[in-house]
């Protein structure tokens, strides 16, 4: 499946991130939003080869305990190369430069690497397993008109 720029892939049970061949993604809850739940997350991406610049745009929010996990740090690979690092500590949008030579019209795999994820059971918290980092809204592949 060919992702359209500047259309939201979108989260949540019913959400269309769904069909991107994820891991490390809850699909399970209500609601617009999916916790990661591994410190990788990874999407089978497919677009269409850039003849602009591409930004790409991450609509999450972290999971943070303040004296134990305050922030998220976030690494992002494209095709297995390093595209760039944000770091959440409150729920925000992050535009993040793509290498548009790596956006080849090919199958991609976008990896979201999350080392600071965590368990609220590790922390005693509760008892999900899951190993949380950011909740997602929306990942959006923003370039001017095509």
């Amino acid at each position: 499946m060919i992702i359209a720029y500047n259309k939201p892939i979108t989260f949540g049970r019913h959400g269309t991130a769904k069909d991107l061949q994820c891991t490390g993604i809850d699909f399970s809850e209500d609601g617009n939003h999916s916790w990661t739940k591994a410190p990788v997350a990874e999407f089978a991406i497919q677009l269409s080869v850039a003849r602009q610049e591409v930004l790409l745009q991450l609509e999450a929010a972290p999971f943070i305990i303040p004296e134990s996990v305050p922030a998220q740090k976030v690494f992002l690979f494209v095709g297995g190369l390093f595209t760039g690092y944000c770091s959440f500590t409150e729920p925000e949008v992050r535009a993040l430069p793509l290498n548009r030579n790596a956006l080849s019209g090919r199958t991609l795999q976008l990896s979201l690497v999350i080392p600071t994820a965590t368990s609220p059971a590790s922390l005693r918290i509760s008892d999900d397993e899951r190993e949380l980092g950011i909740c997602l809204t929306s990942i959006i592949f923003k370039s001017g008109p095509e």
